[in-house]
């Protein structure tokens, strides 16, 4: 593998993490709390989500607005955004859905910390498992003859630093991520 593939799988798997923390509500609202949020809104199609089925945006601090396209697919957002399992209560206003964003109590706080290291984890493991393959590579290419020890011990080396540099990177976007929920 080239340092160049690396260090782009390395950027996806930020992307990942930060794609992920974005989605966690701390209290306030933002659109990344229902843009993904996969919808049934047309038989026989694929579940889209919110954001493709109309504007979402962020009127005030505690809600979120929806505006579908089609009017005929409000209940069916609706009933997406309540059985999401992100705690949310939509309420259908006729021609959009209003999304009162609730303060956390300490007990979702701590539950949602809990779920930020889960998600610090899953990325840090995926690094792991890169690691893993692109030392195995390295290892194959000194062994074909393709490059020298000294070459594999540098690259090994190399890699290690990314590594330790990444998780370290992840180990700082979750601990933000989770002083962010804690605070009130």
């Amino acid at each position: 593998m080239k340092s160049e593939d690396f260090q782009n799988h390395l950027s996806i798997i930020r992307k990942f993490l930060n794609d992920e923390l974005g989605k966690l509500r701390v209290g306030r609202a933002a659109p990344s709390l229902v843009e993904d949020i996969k919808v049934d809104a047309y038989a026989g199609s694929e579940p889209m989500p919110v954001k493709e089925l109309g504007s979402v945006s962020v009127p005030d601090s505690q809600s979120i607005t929806i505006v579908p396209w089609d009017k005929s697919i409000l209940r069916k957002i609706e009933d997406a955004i309540r059985s999401s399992g992100r705690g949310l209560n939509p309420i259908n206003e006729g021609d959009q859905i209003r999304v009162p964003v609730p303060p956390l109590t300490e007990e979702r706080r701590r539950d949602m910390s809990k779920e930020v290291s889960k998600i610090v984890e899953q990325s840090k493991i995926r690094v792991r498992t890169l690691r893993q393959d692109v030392i195995r590579s390295i290892e194959e290419q000194e062994k074909n003859g393709i490059i020298s020890e000294d070459d594999m011990a540098r690259q090994k080396k190399e890699v290690e630093t990314h590594v330790k540099d990444m998780n370290g990177e992840l180990e700082s976007m979750g601990a933000k991520k989770s002083a962010e929920i804690m605070k009130i």
